[in-house]
């Protein structure tokens, strides 16, 4: 039976990553590190051949443009092919650094014996989702990013620590972008994307689920079990989601409270602002003269 350890990351947008290690490097045939764990996380891409990850009771065959992540204590094991043996690029790094100093990862590495406790790192999105980091995934498009992480590692170039930062942050963001729009099932978003567009076209409009429902086809129960599937909304709340991103560009162009409430569909101005304060955390009033401050 699999048993995982599960650690809280915290919300997304006020994680300060700090990488403490990046390198490219060209690995043997056949050659191999592990088993161990190691004190830090890590994600390494292969940028060509072939390696296999095991993981705790998993197994991962890589291949070029794909990733692997483990973290603190995860007990793994890292083999070369020996007919293709792989090279990549791999960073070490804590979720939240106190500092954005590195910190080697050097004497954190550890031997063990493989087991099937493997740490599970939960990150939280916004108030109403939160996911788990992929161990696993296809990303060819970051090579560039892993690539300038290990340059400013390497160079320590004025400011570097801060820029590693920064662009962890975006690393970061962007597998789990590509987590949520690609392992929420591309074809039951497919399934729903005439709703998605008509509620993009006309968040201004009262829709109902059985009015979006007959846009995709379905039945309405059918219906909202997909949309939330999805994208981790129901119908109703992503249609709040939408009116209330549109109402932020409204309140930057200058328009009234009044204006864009009515604009939006809202027949209370009441209403209007309570859904934008429990989406910003502010009112609209606070939103439009925090955007006037220069």
């Amino acid at each position: 039976m699999k048993t995982y350890k599960e650690e809280n990351v915290g919300l997304l947008s006020t994680l300060k990553p700090t990488v403490n290690f990046a390198n490219k490097m060209a690995a043997k045939g056949g050659q191999i590190w592990g088993p161990r764990t190691i004190s830090d996380c890590q994600l390494i891409f292969v940028i060509s051949g072939k390696a296999t990850l095991t993981l705790g009771e998993s197994t991962f065959l890589l291949n070029a443009g794909e990733c692997v992540f483990y973290g603190e204590n995860s007990p793994h094991k890292l083999v070369s092919s020996a007919s293709d043996p792989f090279t990549f690029m791999s960073i070490h790094f804590d979720w939240n650094g106190k500092s954005s100093e590195p910190i080697h990862p050097l004497h954190g590495i550890m031997d063990c014996k493989l087991t099937e406790n493997v740490t599970l790192y939960k990150i939280r999105i916004d108030e109403q989702r939160e996911i788990i980091f992929p161990h696993h995934f296809i990303m060819p498009s970051i090579d560039s990013l892993f690539s300038n992480i290990v340059r400013e590692y390497r160079y320590e170039e004025p400011g570097y620590t801060f820029i590693l930062r920064g662009l962890l942050t975006q690393l970061i963001t962007l597998i789990i972008r590509n987590d949520i729009n690609g392992n929420l099932s591309l074809g039951e978003r497919r399934k729903i994307a005439p709703a998605l567009e008509s509620i993009r076209k006309q968040p201004e409009k009262n829709w109902t689920i059985q009015e979006l429902a007959e846009i995709c086809g379905y039945h309405p129960t059918y219906y909202a079990s997909i949309f939330k599937e999805s994208t981790g909304y129901t119908p109703k709340q992503f249609l709040i989601n939408e009116r209330i991103r549109r109402a932020k560009q409204f309140l930057l162009e200058a328009k009234t409270v009044e204006e864009v409430s009515m604009k939006l569909g809202y027949t209370s101005i009441h209403y209007f602002c309570r859904n934008f304060k429990s989406i910003t955390g502010l009112t609209p009033t606070e939103y439009k003269l925090q955007s006037l401050v220069l």
